[in-house]
């Protein structure tokens, strides 16, 4: 088997990769992919998104990857392969090229084809973290346990809220090891870069405004924000829910997410999606209370890179990866 760069293939021949995992993706998840890859194939044609494919036999294409590089971070956003010595070729070929060699580390948070993906990673020295994707019905009636935060206000999203839900993001996630999937160095710019792709973005779904709530607290300051987008016409998807660690444990998660259910069933939604870190017995339990099950996995992973003298390719601008789903 053979990698070759992948900016370098005629659009007809990339078709076919995106279109079954297109598919793969509605099927397994209820997500409709194809603004995603639309955003993708703009950015590998004009040659400013890295990634390979693999060749296997009679010269067929068994296997992709892409990434892109930010602050000093090579971020996988899809790997995919028949086996699992393709894998590893494929990070192997991420790993030894010029954007890792400058780069501090990489990472991946993809939706896997099965558990090969997983033993390649860990074969490659990757810490691998799964967080659960998780579907509820909204057919079914919300069943809220008794208590909690009642008298709270719930609004949606203003346009000021930004720089406050960026500040609350960074308290709720201080010192948690999850937060390096979606903020590595946990500073406020990631913060910022990373609210804005959940709610300016098109990798993660339409933001949906109206389903998007935050709970101000004394003076203003919000206690507890969720951010809520469209995966398909018939899915919500619960892109972030966080609470302020001083308002934790009296029900007030609880009581944003039910809002948000409420949402989705008034406005006919099918179904409701997330994804939950599998270390994260506190949300798993909030989330299993309000019928929520697992469908499906994706995988986080991390490692350091192996620095060279390359020079540090240039940011692709606001691409994201296609399993950049940010999870709690």
């Amino acid at each position: 088997m053979r990698v070759e760069d992948w900016r370098h293939l005629p659009s007809a021949l990339v078709a076919p990769l995106y279109e079954a995992e297109t598919l793969r993706w509605r099927l397994s998840l209820d997500w409709d992919l194809r603004p995603t890859v639309e955003q993708l194939e703009r950015a590998r044609a004009a040659g400013t998104l890295p990634g390979f494919v693999l060749r296997g036999p009679g010269q067929s294409i068994v296997g992709w990857t892409y990434y892109v590089v930010q602050d000093g971070s090579v971020q996988i956003g899809s790997l995919l392969a028949r086996s699992s010595d393709g894998l590893r070729q494929l990070l192997d070929a991420v790993l030894k090229s010029p954007e890792a060699g400058g780069a501090r580390e990489v990472m991946l948070f993809a939706f896997p084809e099965g558990e090969a993906c997983a033993s390649a990673l860990v074969r490659r020295r990757f810490d691998v973290t799964r967080y659960w994707y998780l579907r509820r019905s909204l057919q079914l009636p919300v069943r809220t346990p008794a208590g909690g935060a009642a008298d709270v206000t719930l609004r949606p999203v203003a346009a000021g809220d930004g720089p406050d839900a960026v500040r609350l993001l960074a308290r709720a996630y201080a010192g948690q090891e999850s937060a390096r999937c979606f903020a590595p160095t946990g500073r406020m710019e990631e913060w910022a870069r990373y609210f804005a792709h959940m709610t300016r973005g098109n990798a993660l779904g339409r933001f949906e405004h109206e389903a998007s709530l935050v709970a101000p607290g004394p003076g203003g300051r919000l206690q507890a924000v969720a951010v809520s987008t469209a995966i398909s016409d018939a899915t919500l998807h619960l892109a972030q829910l966080a609470v302020d660690p001083d308002a934790q444990g009296h029900g007030l998660g609880g009581r944003v997410l039910d809002a948000t259910i409420r949402w989705g069933q008034a406005n006919g939604r099918r179904l409701m999606t997330l994804l939950v870190n599998d270390d994260n017995k506190v949300a798993r339990a909030l989330y299993d209370s309000r019928g929520f099950l697992p469908t499906g996995y994706f995988l986080c992973a991390r490692r350091a890179a192996l620095r060279r003298t390359f020079p540090l390719a240039p940011p692709v601008g606001d691409v994201v990866a296609a399993g950049s789903t940010h999870p709690r």
